[in-house]
């Protein structure tokens, strides 16, 4: 929503026995998750363990002293999009978590390979956006589109 709160994830409609919508088989293929400072610190928020324990996690920071809650966990003052490029020299498979800014930035650089977009059959009004505006036009093609029977769509997008 428009404060970033994603309790709306949680309701059981939108829960399938038995499915977790590609999450294990995209996550087990993922080896450093890269997310921005204000995602970082929403989801330290979030109730139990570190959600990526075991995976590398770089926060993009303008400030190094940021507290680290996993080992995993490394801060970094480099830009998105420097960072994004030295993982994929050495060949991992990087998660962009977000947020809105980090993607905008990673946009306008062009760092982004792919999208998968999962749509929820509900409207919120207003929320956080995906992109923050930013000055880059992407062009993609859809490379899957799965629908599941509680109403959910999930859009694979490549760079084209």
């Amino acid at each position: 929503d428009a404060n970033g709160n994603v309790d709306f994830l949680d309701n059981p409609h939108y829960q399938l026995p038995d499915e977790d919508y590609g999450y294990a088989s995209f996550y087990s293929s993922v080896d450093v998750v890269v997310m921005g400072y204000n995602t970082y610190k929403q989801v330290c928020e979030f109730e139990g363990d570190y959600p990526y324990k075991g995976k590398q996690s770089v926060v993009i920071s303008t400030k190094p002293d940021v507290p680290v809650v996993d080992e995993g966990v490394e801060i970094s003052t480099d830009s998105a999009a420097t960072v994004v490029r030295q993982m994929k020299q050495q060949g991992k498979h990087v998660w962009i978590i977000g947020g809105g800014a980090t993607n905008a930035r990673l946009h306008e650089a062009g760092e982004i390979d792919q999208l998968i977009l999962t749509y929820l059959p509900m409207t919120l009004g207003s929320g956080v956006p995906l992109f923050r505006e930013n000055a880059a036009m992407g062009e993609w093609k859809n490379s899957g589109t799965r629908s599941f029977p509680n109403g959910l769509v999930q859009v694979t997008l490549e760079r084209k």
